[in-house]
């Protein structure tokens, strides 16, 4: 019996663990493959296809189940082993986004589908070993959440070891080891009802093991490994085309064939030279965010069209010394500053294998030859956490697009948090200038209205944060043709600092849309520019469709300018566009858009595959006990979904990047809700003052976090990466302890009526789970991080009337 023990545990454990892994390694691929935003798709869609496979044994054969308890988990793990092969083939060759809405609408639901297939199967492994072995569920819970947890952390290594692909057909593998491992019942093995004998199954599975392993491994140790995201957002990728490919927990990383071709420039001045070439490799980040690293020989006078890039036009101020470039990328900033004789230049990037290639890979190392050249240091720091530490001044500090055009145009970034355009960000870099220091920001312009408008707000709300009264005098734009960049001054722009910058727009013929002594041209940001505090720039926002107030670290999202609260002008924009929208407009509503048919398909999926199956089997579907309990696991269903994903974007800002918000996030929450799950059998909230008591609690914490989240920010974020990532356990397992009470104590008062309406409340749960969110995001987008934090909260408050109608009728035994 021992030895059964140590393998059904040793299964459990390996089935839990994979389905966490699985799903942070699935987000990463579809931040590849689609957009970052829709990574989120994943945790709906494990939520779904866990809480379909949970029914289906609470709608089976109790009898059967727990005699075949064994066989049943080793089918249905080697299914779940299958499906994860399917659903990589589907992801990697299947484009989940394409820029035609039709298409979307078809595409959308297949990768789903095939997502929610696996967690479909493993939802029933860990269903019937929860409730269905004969071994304590006790000791099978602590398992499965010891199992979860440490899945993220596995997560985490198999992503910084190897690539995303290569991982996930080792995760198959793994799938099929843990059926391996399940035992069976000398009876049950000759019952072949379940259509296999199960050592036929284990034999299958040992073929199935060798080669999934064989091939992940070949897969990751081949300099181009041949399962590759054929689409990357909605664009065909050729393998040959591409020179190196680099995955790690952040990226994908693929450095294009060389070409030669015409100087890259982002905001090119009419007068650039024509017929000069070069050769370049493109560096592309997550298939779309496109720098180049371009060759160079050490002979800057070959490169006389950095000279002529708007980006750069901060360059001509007089005594620059020291500069610090944020965002790598292939090292272009680099090459202007150090053409311009900036003395000291300290380059800094979040992701490892850009700073690989120019400082440690030999090749690139020398075609890019930057690392070399004096003055010069590379970094794989996270910008506002070296930015804290730093104790010298810089004289400039250049921020160029942190994404490209293409992936602004189709509203990449649209609906993912950015900690590098938010006000506290820019407090940070500009306390860190000399007295005459400037930071320079270069964005995405259309007749300086699109990312320029919203530039300008968070630099003046930034200015006014730090106690200036007119900050027109601190502000310089310059734009060519769809580029804007934004001079903004630590002190008031000096008479010479102003006559650098008008001289050099002049000469290059850059148009001068701001810049202290002259005229703002009509229109929008002429009333941003004459805006006297953060109050008039949300008014001036208002009035315009397109949202432009300032973006915070509590709302992120500044690259989300489309309204989730005008749904039907967003629709009609999205489907049939506009002929004087721009590109990078349309992109952003089109984004939008997104997000709407991602909360419609949920919601259809739910409704027919969960909600209207489950409604046959309650017979009084109006009884004060049915109406109460469907009310308890909606609310918690929803409060914990807006809590999970709201601290898991706000997070993933503070760690630098949202893979690691992910995978801390669900690693903490899982542990901790474990915990509140073992705490609550022993602890149970079993009276209607403890209930309510409990309710305040989970209340109050996340009021609290809506305020103390920017002063954690603010107090930490210096600190090295290990200590943010305590921090953050920190902040999530109080909350996760007392969420833990939640579900357990919702099945305690609920079989204690009526066990026959367990299937519902169980499904009505997870139908509230896999629409919450999508609904968080959309929450934390439209009001703010900290108001869905609030909302989450309240939730868990209403559900105090849910435990006083629970309270009445049992009082009164009224079902």
């Amino acid at each position: 019996m021992k030895n059964k023990a140590f393998s059904f545990y040793t299964g459990v454990f390996l089935i839990s663990a994979l389905v966490m892994a699985l799903q942070i390694l699935q987000s990463r691929l579809f931040s590849v493959t689609s957009w970052y935003h829709l990574s989120f798709l994943v945790i709906s869609m494990a939520m779904f296809g866990l809480t379909l496979g949970a029914l289906k044994i609470y709608r089976g054969d109790e009898e059967e189940q727990r005699r075949d308890f064994g066989l049943i988990a080793i089918k249905y793990s080697m299914g779940f082993g299958f499906f994860i092969i399917v659903a990589l083939i589907v992801q990697l060759y299947v484009p989940i986004i394409s820029s035609e809405v039709i298409q979307t609408l078809i595409t959308l639901p297949i990768n789903a589908l095939a997502s929610g297939i696996a967690y479909y199967y493993a939802g029933i492994v860990i269903t019937v070993s929860l409730t269905r072995a004969p071994f304590p569920i006790g000791k099978t819970y602590g398992v499965d959440l010891i199992g979860a947890g440490l899945g993220c952390l596995a997560a985490l290594l198999l992503m910084e070891t190897i690539d995303t692909p290569s991982a996930i057909i080792l995760l198959a593998g793994a799938a099929f080891l843990a059926a391996m491992a399940f035992p069976v019942e000398s009876d049950a093995s000759k019952d072949v009802r379940l259509g296999i004998k199960h050592y036929n199954l284990k034999k299958l599975a040992v073929i199935f093991i060798t080669g999934s392993i064989g091939i992940g491994t070949i897969n990751a140790l081949l300099p181009k490994p041949f399962f590759y995201p054929l689409w990357s957002k909605d664009a065909f990728i050729k393998r040959s085309s591409i020179d190196y490919e680099g995955w790690n927990s952040i990226s994908r990383v693929t450095v294009m064939n060389e070409e030669t071709r015409e100087p890259f420039l982002w905001g090119p001045s009419p007068l650039l030279p024509e017929g000069q070439k070069f050769p370049v490799k493109a560096l592309i980040i997550d298939g779309d965010a496109e720098t180049p690293i371009t060759k160079f020989d050490g002979d800057y006078s070959k490169h006389k069209y950095l000279e002529y890039d708007v980006t750069n036009i901060a360059y001509y101020l007089p005594n620059l010394k020291k500069a610090a470039i944020i965002g790598v990328g292939g090292g272009r900033d680099l090459l202007s500053a150090k053409y311009f004789g900036v003395d000291e230049v300290t380059a800094i990037d979040v992701n490892p294998v850009q700073i690989h290639l120019l400082r440690d890979h030999l090749e690139y190392r020398e075609y890019a030859n930057l690392y070399e050249l004096p003055g010069v240091t590379l970094l794989n720091e996270e910008a506002r956490s070296w930015f804290r530490q730093n104790t010298e001044k810089l004289d400039i500090v250049q921020m160029s697009l942190i994404d490209t055009w293409a992936a602004t145009g189709a509203g990449a970034f649209a609906l993912s948090e950015n900690g590098l355009y938010t006000t506290e960000a820019w407090e940070i870099f500009m306390d860190d200038l000399s007295d005459n220091g400037v930071f320079t920001l270069s964005r995405w312009s259309a007749s300086v209205r699109d990312d320029s408008a919203r530039s300008l707000s968070v630099a003046m709300s930034t200015l006014f944060n730090q106690g200036v009264e007119d900050a027109s005098k601190y502000i310089a734009l310059f734009s060519s043709e769809f580029l804007a960049t934004l001079v903004i001054s630590k002190s008031p722009f000096t008479p010479e600092q102003i006559a650098a910058l008008e001289n050099a727009a002049n000469e290059k013929q850059y148009k001068i849309v701001l810049l202290p002594g002259t005229n703002p041209p009509d229109g929008l940001i002429s009333e941003l520019i004459n805006a006297k505090s953060i109050k008039d720039i949300k008014e001036i926002s208002e009035r315009q469709f397109f949202d432009i107030t300032p973006s915070t670290d509590m709302r992120p999202f500044f690259f989300n300018q489309a309204p989730l609260t005008k749904p039907w002008k967003v629709a009609k924009l999205a489907i049939s566009g506009h002929e004087n929208m721009h590109h990078v407009n349309l992109g952003q509503v089109k984004a939008t858009f997104n997000l709407y048919l991602i909360i419609i398909f949920a919601a259809i999926m739910v409704g027919f595959v969960i909600i209207r199956p489950l409604l046959k089997t309650v017979k009084d579907k109006t009884s004060p006990f049915v109406m109460a309990g469907t009310l308890y696991f909606i609310l918690i269903g929803l409060g914990f979904m807006f809590m999970e994903i709201s601290l898991l974007q706000a997070l993933g800002l503070f760690l630098g990047h949202p893979i690691y918000g992910l995978s801390v996030v669900l690693f903490s929450l899982i542990v901790s809700a474990g915990i509140g799950s073992f705490i609550s059998d022993k602890m149970p909230l079993a009276t209607l003052p403890r209930q309510i008591l409990w309710c305040l609690l989970v209340f109050g914490y996340g009021l609290a976090m809506s305020h103390i989240l920017p002063y954690i920010f603010h107090e930490y974020a210096e600190s090295g990466i290990i200590s943010r990532v305590l921090v953050s356990i920190a902040v999530m397992s109080p909350v996760g302890l007392l969420m833990g009470f939640g579900f357990p104590t919702g099945l305690m008062l609920t079989e204690r009526f009526d066990r026959r309406a367990t299937a519902w409340f169980w499904g009505i749960n997870g139908a509230a789970g896999v629409l919450g969110s999508s609904l968080a995001i959309a929450f934390n987008i439209t009001f703010g991080i900290d108001n869905t934090l609030i909302i989450a909260g309240a939730c868990y408050a209403l559900l105090s009337v849910a435990f006083i109608v629970f309270y009445i009728i049992g009082k009164n035994r009224v079902i």
